[in-house]
């Protein structure tokens, strides 16, 4: 079984502390949720930054 989905069954929440515009738009995220039972996404302030002000998907 999903060691993920093993954490879920005992109560705990599991988050994602990554965010990407690729994670939203390859789907990565929603397989997270619906395969890994992922229930939240958090991120850096200054990562985010850093990734919008000098990353290609964020022109």
């Amino acid at each position: 079984m999903n060691p993920l989905l093993q954490v879920r069954e005992q109560g705990q929440q599991i988050w994602l502390d990554n965010l990407s515009r690729t994670l939203l738009n390859e789907g990565h995220l929603a397989r997270f949720i619906a395969e890994d039972g992922v229930a939240g996404v958090t991120t850096n302030p200054a990562i985010f930054y850093k990734a919008i002000s000098g990353g290609r998907y964020y022109e």
